[in-house]
């Protein structure tokens, strides 16, 4: 069946496109790793939301979307460079408690996740990539083809963020406390570069 195949292909697009090494599964570890696994998916969620916009644009061709990121690619990169600095400052200095307690899900963390992924002005670009790879072609189709392929993209993609936290999170809790201020650190630095890496592009000095 056509709509089978494309549940299928929208599941993978969704755990693919969620596995690029980048500043939001760098904060995905630290939550996960401090605050348990709830925390860490609250996180996963907000770049889930991004996926399934990017989805959306993809899925529907919305060309004017599309070409406001495109069009104002270098404004959103500064913005989005100093956004994600910040929030790579505030992780690196961030305390560590030697007692952790595991801490409910968090719409800030959902909003500060999701708030990094739309930063990022080539994401419609990657998902319309995967789009194409996968010749999830929607001209023709029934209109609820689009809406299960987009659903599964955000499935698959909320799926791998549960399997990452929970991982995360179960092997973690084992890390003593200078241990988790190394990791601390390092995802700190690790989102404050990405962040000026950002800025310096949108800036044209790279």
């Amino acid at each position: 069946m056509v709509e089978a195949a494309y549940i299928l292909k929208g599941l993978i697009i969704g755990i693919v496109a969620s596995m690029p090494i980048g500043p939001i599964l760098m904060l995905v570890i630290q939550k996960s790793i401090n605050d348990g696994r709830k925390a860490g998916f609250s996180c996963g969620l907000g770049a889930t939301a991004v996926d399934t916009t990017c989805a959306i644009i993809a899925a529907f061709a919305l060309s004017a979307i599309g070409d406001f990121f495109h069009n104002h690619e270098a404004i959103i990169e500064v913005i989005g460079g100093i956004f994600i600095a910040v929030i790579g400052i505030s992780m690196f200095r961030a305390k560590v408690a030697k007692e952790r307690r595991k801490k409910p899900y968090s719409p800030k963390n959902f909003v500060k996740a999701m708030t990094m992924g739309f930063c990022n002005p080539a994401a419609p670009a990657f998902m319309l990539a995967f789009f194409t790879i996968m010749k999830m072609d929607m001209s023709g189709q029934p209109f609820y083809v689009p809406v299960l392929s987009i659903t599964a993209v955000a499935t698959g993609s909320a799926l791998y963020w549960y399997t990452i936290s929970k991982l995360i999170a179960r092997f973690g809790y084992k890390f003593n406390y200078k241990v988790l201020l190394i990791v601390n650190r390092i995802a700190g630095a690790g989102v404050f570069f990405f962040g000026i890496y950002l800025l310096a592009k949108g800036a044209g000095i790279l």
